[in-house]
């Protein structure tokens, strides 16, 4: 969703072209006119349609904060952040000097959701939760919800699930049944977002459907083609199922089902790099990728035994194993002992470890489509946005170091793009535009526990 807060209570409206020239013609070219109500409701509706050129050739003539506000929201849908920026800057500064309180609430949400189309994702989070609040104190309960959307989407890019469902139950709770059908739309949208993260497939499909179909009938192209990139993207592999040398590809839906079985077969998750019984977390390895990548190679060659230097290469990323490898890996082998608890019982075979559970318990490896620092670095960057190393490695929890690196080896091989330099410096994907869910499914899975 890249249109901002002030256009959201907007619905559209046919606009002629006379509207547009007594528009140029009422200002009088003052640098410091304020655009009047009915223009001023005309270019947001237009904001709200879609339609950020028209909105500026009404809001062009005209100088006051609202009609900065205004066109900083037209040149953010249009992409022009810096000079977004500005012009909401100058009317956000104006509103606080006059005690506009909603409007400064409302410049400030617009201000925040570009902070979160540049995918800085701190800065967008705080500014859309305070205003937010800021806007149903004033009252203004429709872009109140729509910036608590924006925070429930900055919540997903950096993984805090819990995070955006309050935020999705706040703007639930501050959109009514006779709310504009756009942002019912936006509703259904993040509500559609956030079960995808959390595995709810059926839910997320009816969300999403429902999104298109009122996005559809407000006339809003932008929001549309994200809902329909959305159930384009529901029915796409989003992880792989490895068991007993089987390697396939797998559905939203089909990790719905799976998750979900009763007690008798065991998930190895390597998306989040846990281990699921029941549909329950057994063991949480997120914080030990070495004792992980252990158990993942037992997983995959489970109910068969796995050779110990076949361990260490998988454990610690060597090609050639000599005896050190081979001490450490008896140390990472108890460690990972004392992680399972009851999950199943690692035991030593001579030159060999097998990983053994219960009679009749099936193994399975729930792994990301494209493994590895530089694969997650593609998820992220699949959005299509320019990101910054220190914003992507906030996003996926890494060191600099680990994203430097891999940014320099998808550099290498032209998969991203570079812009900028220093501080100002971005990485996008050539020619990526996935929705945010879509995205979010690449990155990984909320998965229940």
């Amino acid at each position: 969703m890249t249109t901002a807060p002030l256009a959201a209570t907007a619905t559209s409206m046919s606009r002629s072209v006379g509207a547009r020239r007594r528009a140029c013609d009422a200002a009088a070219m003052d640098a410091t006119a304020e655009v009047p109500a009915e223009l001023g409701a005309l270019a947001a509706r237009s904001l709200a349609a879609g339609d950020a050129l028209d909105a500026l050739k009404v809001v062009g003539p005209f100088g006051g904060p609202h009609a900065l506000a205004l066109r900083g929201i037209a040149l953010a849908q249009m992409g022009a952040y810096p000079e977004a920026k500005a012009a909401l800057g100058r009317a956000t500064r104006a509103f606080a000097a006059a005690g506009a309180e909603r409007a400064r609430a409302r410049a400030s949400a617009a201000l925040a959701e570009i902070a979160l189309a540049q995918r800085e994702i701190g800065e967008a989070w705080q500014g859309l939760v305070e205003a937010g609040d800021a806007l149903e104190r004033a009252g203004d309960l429709t872009n109140a919800a729509w910036a608590r959307l924006g925070a429930a989407r900055a919540a997903l890019l950096e993984g805090r699930v819990a995070e955006a469902e309050r935020a999705l139950a706040a703007a639930e709770g501050t959109v009514t049944s006779d709310a504009p059908v756009f942002t019912r739309a936006a509703l259904a949208l993040v509500r559609a977002e956030v079960h995808a993260r959390l595995v709810r497939a059926s839910s997320a499909r009816r969300a999403a459907a429902q999104a298109a179909a009122w996005a559809r009938a407000s006339g809003h192209p932008l929001l549309t083609a994200e809902a329909e990139r959305f159930l384009r993207a529901h029915d796409e592999p989003v992880a792989r199922l490895v068991q007993g040398g089987r390697d396939e590809p797998v559905r939203l839906a089909d990790i719905e089902a799976l998750v979900a079985a009763p007690a008798g077969r065991v998930v190895v998750d390597a998306l989040r790099r846990r281990v699921l019984d029941g549909g329950e977390v057994r063991a949480d390895l997120a914080r030990r990728p070495v004792l992980f990548a252990l158990l993942e190679a037992l997983a995959r060659a489970h109910p068969a035994a796995s050779a110990s230097d076949d361990l260490a290469r998988a454990a610690f990323g060597v090609r050639a194993v000599n005896e050190s490898h081979r001490r450490r890996l008896r140390v990472e082998v108890g460690r990972l002992r004392a992680e399972l608890g009851g999950a199943g019982v690692v035991r030593a075979l001579g030159n060999a470890y097998r990983w053994e559970l219960g009679a009749g318990v099936e193994v399975v490896v729930l792994a990301p489509l494209d493994p590895g620092d530089a694969g997650a670095i593609r998820a992220l960057l699949s959005d299509g946005a320019a990101w910054s190393a220190s914003a992507i490695g906030a996003a996926l929890g890494k060191s600099a170091r680990t994203v430097q690196r891999a940014l320099a080896e998808l550099s290498l091989a032209r998969a991203v793009e570079v812009t900028g330099s220093g501080p100002s410096r971005r990485y996008a994907r050539p020619r990526a535009a996935l929705s945010i869910a879509s995205q979010m499914l690449l990155l990984g899975l909320a998965l229940p526990g």
